[in-house]
């Protein structure tokens, strides 16, 4: 098991540069930078590789209209509509906590 500790985006850099390929990649970070985390890993994953990003319905106000709008829920919800269209990706979003979506790459 490896653990990098540091801006994420930074170590995803790093290890784009060798020939490590990961199959596990677990989002939960910055919100406005989630599709560019997803798009890093996607350089460094394996076939098959399973991405998991958390928080994805920022206290339900990402799909219940009658929810008031958080800091992050704009955000969400246009990166809810990339993962779930993205061609690379067969996603799957669960609706416990607050959401959690599960992407297998394809």
């Amino acid at each position: 098991m490896t653990y990098k500790i540091g801006p994420a985006l930074e170590s995803l850099a790093q290890l784009a540069t060798t020939s490590e390929r990961f199959d596990f990649f677990f989002i939960d970070a910055d919100k406005e930078n989630y599709e560019n985390y997803v798009a890093a890993c996607l350089q460094v994953a394996q076939s098959n590789a399973i991405i998991v990003m958390d928080n994805v319905l920022v206290a339900d106000s990402v799909v219940d209209e009658d929810v008031a709008p958080k800091r992050y829920t704009t955000i969400m919800r246009a990166f809810n509509d990339y993962v779930a269209t993205h061609p690379q990706l067969q996603s799957l979003l669960l609706p416990i906590g607050d959401g959690m979506t599960v992407a297998r790459i394809i």
